[in-house]
């Protein structure tokens, strides 16, 4: 990426970050209720019935789960919804193709924003681990970083179905049939290896479930060999989905 494509990139950046300051109270609870009312209906309710998981108590399971599945929401909130209404309502992107920055670089720009607001919310949401007593090595530290790829991820991913929808409403039947499914059949709420060998072998291609992978590890101090894997599959994922969207996006976007 020459100098140009950093800059127009930093550019998208920096101008979404600008109006999510100014949103950025107002956003916090509608994207931590959600985890949260999880947690208490899952971690604190079914958790009192439930005995350990993969060497964890339940609560442990659940919330640690959850901290990738809030990071995966906020990130495709921003690359649907939010992009969708840059993209043809505000007509966003097309103020911004008309200066230096051509349209690749702010797809790229809008993925990785995604990717810090997932972050961003995933974090806050660890805090909340933090404060239950949840976490136990200091490689929790290094949580974020999986955050951001796994956000930056689902950012592509929501971008390319965003650009491919063609009313606002076709993005219901991208968080129905592909967010949800992820959300909850990704080893979130239950390990996938107690599970029929078809819905484990669905799960295993599930981004998702990677994440959590890592972070519950980086949680509790367990890395392994495994952890690496889990890892590069988040990287190889992510490589391939950041093609689609910018390969289609002049076709679909006619500026």
């Amino acid at each position: 990426m020459n100098k140009l494509s950093v800059n127009g990139t930093f550019h998208v950046i920096q101008r979404n970050w600008m109006s999510f300051r100014k949103l950025i109270k107002i956003s916090i609870f509608p994207n931590l209720f959600d985890p949260i009312l999880y947690l208490v209906a899952m971690g604190l309710g079914i958790g009192h019935f439930v005995g350990n998981i993969s060497g964890m108590p339940y609560l442990t399971f659940v919330s640690l789960g959850l901290v990738a599945a809030t990071g995966m929401n906020a990130a495709n909130a921003e690359s649907t919804t939010n992009a969708y209404i840059q993209m043809r309502l505000d007509k966003t992107y097309y103020e911004m193709n008309t200066g230096p920055i051509n349209l690749e670089e702010i797809i790229v720009g809008q993925a990785l924003w995604a990717g810090i607001r997932g972050t961003i919310f995933g974090t806050l949401f660890l805090l909340v681990t933090l404060m239950m007593g949840i976490l136990h090595s200091w490689l929790a530290l290094f949580i974020p970083i999986v955050l951001l790829i796994t956000g930056t991820l689902f950012g592509f991913l929501g971008l390319t179905f965003t650009l491919l929808a063609p009313t606002r409403d076709y993005l219901n039947y991208f968080s129905m049939l592909i967010i949800q499914p992820m959300y909850m059949f990704s080893n979130t709420f239950f390990p996938l290896h107690d599970v029929a060998p078809w819905l484990k072998n669905i799960g295993w291609f599930s981004p998702l479930t990677h994440a959590v992978l890592l972070i519950r590890q980086l949680a509790t101090g367990t890395l392994r060999f495994q952890s690496f894997e889990d890892l590069l599959w988040l990287i190889l994922v992510m490589t391939v989905l950041s093609v689609i969207p910018q390969k289609i996006v002049r076709k679909r976007l006619n500026y």
